[in-house]
């Protein structure tokens, strides 16, 4: 299975809320929100890097090639959480750090979800603007200790 394939956790998207928009979504997503876009055309938006983005989004990209979705994030004006591989040295990565986002590692490694479940071998982290995580996701990250504004 690949890494395309997983799926955020039921717990992880518990916690994290709603999302006016979820841009890379699947048939197994746990995302509560308005609308969704796929890779594949299912969405209620179609493909997520075609579709107008609005209101809070929410992303979890494929890993194959996070780059275009790293760049829409970029370039979103309302609030965005993406959840991704911990990767500073990725061109993806400093796309999303134009941003002047927070990053937020995962205390442990996550266990994603699909035809399997898998616990990655990598670290995750939540890198977000405009947005806060909510309190009962606090405890599961390693949150900067000086809060910058939104």
């Amino acid at each position: 299975m690949s890494t395309d394939e997983w799926c955020t956790p039921k717990w992880l998207a518990e916690a994290l809320g709603y999302f006016d928009m979820d841009v890379a979504s699947n048939a197994q997503s746990h995302i509560v929100s308005g609308y969704t876009c796929s890779l594949d055309q299912s969405g209620t938006l179609g493909d997520g890097l075609i579709a107008e983005w609005r209101g809070s989004v929410f992303c979890n990209p494929p890993y194959s090639n996070p780059l275009p979705w790293a760049l829409r994030l970029r370039d979103h004006n309302g609030p965005w959480c993406a959840l991704v591989k911990l990767d500073p040295s990725t061109r993806w990565h400093a796309a999303l750090m134009e941003a002047d986002p927070t990053v937020a590692p995962f205390r442990k490694r996550l266990k994603f979800e699909g035809e399997k479940s898998m616990t990655a071998n990598f670290p995750s982290v939540l890198i977000y603007s405009a947005w806060r995580p909510p309190a009962a996701l606090r405890p599961h990250l390693w949150l900067p200790s000086m809060t910058r504004a939104a």
